[in-house]
């Protein structure tokens, strides 16, 4: 597994961690702030997007590798006669 996938992933968990915990009130204990619930609302977003776009760059990555493996194959069938 590359490291910047992982780089994502620890990203994206920890930008929802703290939305939640914003939204939630633990984070910043207080009142009900209408900035506070929005940037929590944004960061929850922003890490289910994070997620979703690491998820889509492991697929797009193993698709480019079958298709790297076929193109190779075809070659080596072509190639033998």
């Amino acid at each position: 597994m590359n490291v910047s996938i992982i780089i994502n992933f620890a990203t994206a968990a920890i930008t929802f961690i703290f939305g939640v915990l914003l939204l939630s009130g633990n984070l910043f204990p207080g009142g009900v702030d209408s900035s506070k619930l929005m940037f929590g609302v944004v960061l929850i977003i922003y890490g289910i997007y994070r997620f979703i776009n690491s998820f889509t760059k492991i697929k797009q990555a193993k698709m480019e590798e079958e298709r790297h493996k076929i193109i190779e194959k075809r070659e080596s069938l072509f190639n033998k006669e």
